[in-house]
């Protein structure tokens, strides 16, 4: 399982969860996702959950097949 944090790098930098990777939803809308196995378990998270809501459906749609939204980084 891999933790996915969405948001800015600037958020990130201030605050994410300890073994999360950071891969900027910014990028998955300009058609660059994370380079990992797209069967692999992958839970994001964001600020409140929106950007990891669009970014599941984006990755989805681009065959990844286990993602799951985390919802908030206050969540997980």
């Amino acid at each position: 399982m891999i933790y996915i944090d969405v948001r800015t790098k600037g958020e990130y930098d201030t605050d994410h969860k300890a073994e999360a990777l950071h891969h900027d939803i910014m990028d998955m809308m300009q058609g660059n996702f994370p380079n990992i196995d797209k069967d692999t378990e992958i839970i994001l998270y964001c600020e409140s959950g929106n950007r990891s809501m669009m970014a599941k459906n984006m990755m989805e749609d681009f065959g990844f097949t286990k993602v799951i939204n985390g919802g908030s980084i206050y969540d997980i």
